[in-house]
C-alpha cells in the first residue's frame, strides 16, 4: 500500500511544471503591450528591454511563456533616422527574438508562430535590407506610402503558410513592395 501512495504521489508531482513563469517578464511584457495601446509608460522601452536582457542572462527566462514574454519586449527595439534611413538601434534584438519566439512557438505557444516569423523580417530588414516572408513594412519618406521591404523570392508560400503568412502575390496586393533588390537575389543572379 505504501508504494502505491508513493506512485501516486509522484504521478501527481510530474504533472505539474517543474518551472513556473517567470513574474518579471510577465508584467514587462503586459506593460510592454499597453503602451503600444496607449497607456502611460512606467518606464521606458529602453528600460524594460535592458531588464529583459538581465533576467536572460542570469537564466530567468526558462519557460516557454517566458521566452514569448521576452521577444515581445526585445522585438521593440528603438528605431532611427540615418542619412534618409530608418535604422535599427540594436538589429541583435530582433534576432534574439526571433530564436526566442522560436523557442515559445515550440513549447506551445501559439502567438508565437507569427511573431517567429515577424522577427525575423525585422531583423533582416535592418541589417540586410531584405526580408524572408514579406511581414515587414516601412513609410516611404518621399511619397507617405507604406509599402513592403523587399522579400526573398526564394521563399515559397508553403514556408509563409507555416507562419500564418498569406501567399506573396496576396501581399503584394496590400502593399508595394520597395524597390531596392535583396542581396540575396543580387548573389543569385551573379551580381
Amino acid at each position: 500500500m505504501p508504494n502505491k501512495l508513493f506512485l501516486m504521489l509522484l504521478l501527481v508531482a510530474l504533472s505539474f511544471p517543474l518551472w513556473a513563469d517567470n513574474v518579471e517578464l510577465s508584467q514587462l511584457a503586459a506593460e510592454d503591450q499597453a503602451v503600444r495601446t496607449g497607456s502611460n509608460d512606467p518606464q521606458s522601452d529602453d528600460a524594460r528591454r535592458e531588464h529583459v536582457l538581465k533576467i536572460i542572462a542570469t537564466g530567468g527566462a526558462v519557460t516557454a511563456q517566458d521566452k514569448f514574454n521576452a521577444a515581445l519586449v526585445l522585438q521593440h527595439t528603438g528605431l532611427t533616422f540615418c542619412d534618409g534611413q530608418l535604422k535599427s538601434l540594436s538589429a541583435e534584438n530582433y534576432l534574439l527574438a526571433h530564436f526566442l519566439f522560436k523557442e515559445a512557438m515550440d513549447g506551445g505557444i501559439k502567438d508565437a508562430t507569427y511573431l517567429a516569423a515577424a522577427s525575423i523580417d525585422r531583423y533582416l530588414s535592418f541589417s540586410k535590407g531584405y526580408q524572408r516572408y514579406g511581414t515587414n513594412r516601412v513609410i516611404d519618406q518621399a511619397t507617405g506610402r507604406e509599402m513592403l521591404v523587399p522579400i526573398d523570392r526564394s521563399v515559397t508560400d508553403e514556408d509563409r503558410a507555416l507562419y500564418g503568412i498569406p501567399p506573396l502575390h496576396e501581399l503584394l496586393k496590400q502593399h508595394p513592395e520597395q524597390r531596392e533588390v535583396p542581396a540575396v537575389e543580387k548573389q543569385q543572379a551573379g551580381g
